[in-house]
C-alpha cells in the first residue's frame, strides 16, 4: 500500500512539474508575440530591467523593472497583481500607470494567456535596479488630465473567453492586443489618441523619434504588394522585400530579448498576414528614416 501511495505522489508531482513547464513555455512564446517586451529592456542592459525613457507631450516616463526582484521589481506581486497592472494599468498600491504601457490594449488579452505570461515573467533573472520616477510637465496630470483622457480617448479591447486559435480572428487578436501594433503604427490625433480612421496607416512621429511604416494593404504606400513569403521573411529578419532592414524599436521587437516576433510560428505569421490584408487600405506615405 505504501508503495502505491508513494508512486501516486511521485506521478502527481511529475505531472505538476510538467504542467508548470508547459505553462512557462507557452508564456515564453506569448512574451515573444509581444515583441519580447523590448520597451522594458534598454540596450545593453539585462532583460526586463527597465529604465528606457519615452517622451510624450506630457513629459518623460521610464519603463519599469519587471524582473522578479523582490525589492525593485515585481517579485512580491501576486499573479493577480501583475495581471491587473498588465490589463488595468494599476500597481498593487493603486498608483496608475501612464498608458505608454498599453494596458488599454492588453486589456483584450485572454485570461489563460495572461496566466501563462505571468508564469514566464517570474522565470526571468531578477535584477536589482530601482525604477526612475516619471518627469511630468503637465499640471494635475495624474489626478485630472490622465483620468479624463482615458475616459474620453483611450481605446478599449474586450478579452475573449479563450484566445482564438487560427485564421483571421487569431491574426486580429495578435495584432490588436498582444502585439499592440496600433500603438506605433497608427497615427495620433491632436489629443494624442490613436486615429482609428487610419488604423495601422503609419506614424511619422513614432516612439524614439522614429518613422513607423504603413502596414495597411494599400498597394502603393502599405504592404498591399507583399506576398506571405515577403511578410514572413520580414518578421523573421527585419528585411523588407526591397532589401531595406528595419532598425529602431521594430528591429528590436523582431529580434526580441529572450524571444521576439522572429519566433512566431508559421501558422501565427499567416494569421497576422491574413488579418492585415483584411483591414481597409489607407494611402499614407511615410518617409523612411531608420525606424520600422
Amino acid at each position: 500500500m505504501l508503495i502505491v501511495v508513494l508512486a501516486v505522489a511521485v506521478w502527481t508531482g511529475a505531472a505538476r512539474v510538467e504542467a508548470a513547464s508547459e505553462l512557462e513555455a507557452r508564456g515564453k512564446y506569448l512574451f515573444g508575440a509581444a515583441g519580447g517586451c523590448a520597451c522594458h529592456t534598454p540596450k545593453g542592459r539585462p532583460v526586463n530591467s527597465g529604465g528606457r525613457p519615452y517622451d510624450g507631450p506630457f513629459g518623460t516616463v521610464f519603463s519599469a523593472n519587471i524582473t522578479p526582484d523582490p525589492e525593485t521589481g515585481i517579485g512580491k506581486w501576486s499573479d493577480d497583481d501583475i495581471i491587473n497592472a498588465i490589463r488595468l494599468g494599476r500597481r498593487p498600491n493603486g498608483d496608475r500607470l501612464v498608458p505608454v504601457h498599453p494596458f488599454t490594449l492588453f486589456n483584450g488579452v485572454a485570461e489563460e494567456d495572461l496566466r501563462a505570461l505571468v508564469a514566464y515573467l517570474k522565470m526571468i533573472r531578477p535584477v536589482t535596479r530601482a525604477n526612475q520616477p516619471k518627469r511630468i510637465t503637465v499640471p494635475l496630470f495624474d489626478t485630472v488630465f490622465l483620468p479624463a483622457w482615458l475616459v474620453a480617448f483611450a481605446p478599449r479591447e474586450t478579452p475573449p473567453p479563450t484566445a482564438p486559435a487560427s485564421g483571421v480572428a487569431r491574426g486580429e487578436y495578435l495584432v490588436r492586443t498582444l502585439g499592440h501594433c496600433g500603438e506605433c503604427h497608427t497615427p495620433r490625433t491632436a489629443t494624442y489618441a490613436p486615429d482609428t480612421s487610419r488604423f495601422l496607416a503609419g506614424n511619422p512621429n513614432g516612439p524614439e523619434n522614429s518613422k513607423v511604416a504603413n502596414i495597411t494593404p494599400d498597394p502603393e504606400t502599405g504592404i498591399g504588394k507583399w506576398s506571405l513569403q515577403d511578410f514572413g521573411g520580414y518578421m523573421r529578419s527585419g528585411a523588407r522585400p526591397n532589401g531595406e532592414i528595419s532598425g529602431g524599436l521594430m528591429g528590436e521587437l523582431i529580434l526580441g530579448t529572450t524571444v521576439g516576433y522572429k519566433n512566431l510560428t508559421e501558422a501565427d505569421l499567416t494569421a497576422i498576414y491574413e488579418y492585415l490584408k483584411s483591414i481597409p487600405p489607407v494611402k499614407n506615405k511615410i518617409p523612411r528614416r531608420g525606424g520600422t
